[in-house]
């Protein structure tokens, strides 16, 4: 990906993790983000998100333009996310994850619970401005090099993938909502 504003920062929140962000597009609505996962100096993985900005979008007459995406499968996802909270989110900006990725080898070491435990300090340091995180729970998986949801598994196994990630997530701080859509408050909107 090419980044529009090449803006790395390293945060060492933890003495074994490190959270490195670049910004990969940017308007007034929102950014996209991409952040890597580095644990004992080794990339085990990463985050996508995109922090919007939901009160500027409804106090501008919200249009499906505003959330133009570099990858039109997280800008569908954006588009459902908005259209499906818009009415009840109390918040101002929020960070919406579209991929958390942990390699196959680092999963089960507790790593996916400690970074989800660091992300809301890491984020009040570098996005203050961000009021709640949300993101829909998905199993993503690595299939020929490239990171993919999860489509060819029947669609049980999908659901029972779905449901330990739903677990592991309300295990570790989020919530949910009256939708799919799972959130964890960073700091009260003013």
């Amino acid at each position: 990906m090419e980044s529009d504003d090449s803006d790395s920062d390293t945060d060492s929140t933890d003495k074994f993790i490190i959270l490195s962000e670049r910004i990969d597009a940017k308007s007034l609505e929102k950014q996209e983000l991409y952040i890597s996962i580095t644990y004992k100096s080794r990339t085990v993985g990463y985050l996508n998100a995109v922090v919007m900005d939901v009160g500027s979008l409804k106090a501008g007459g919200f249009r499906d333009d505003k959330l133009k995406c570099q990858d039109k499968e997280i800008e569908d996802e954006l588009l459902l996310f908005y259209k499906s909270l818009s009415n009840v989110l109390d918040t101002h900006v929020v960070f919406y994850i579209t991929d958390f990725f942990l390699e196959k080898e680092y999963r089960g070491l507790g790593l996916g619970g400690d970074i989800l435990q660091l992300l809301p300090n890491w984020l009040k340091i570098h996005h203050p401005e961000v009021n709640d995180l949300y993101l829909f729970p998905y199993p993503l998986e690595k299939s020929n090099g490239k990171v993919e949801c999860v489509k060819s598994e029947n669609p049980k196994k999908i659901l029972e993938m779905r449901s330990r990630l739903i677990r592991f997530y309300l295990a570790n701080g989020l919530r949910k909502t009256q939708t799919e859509f799972l959130y964890m408050p960073i700091h009260p909107a003013a």
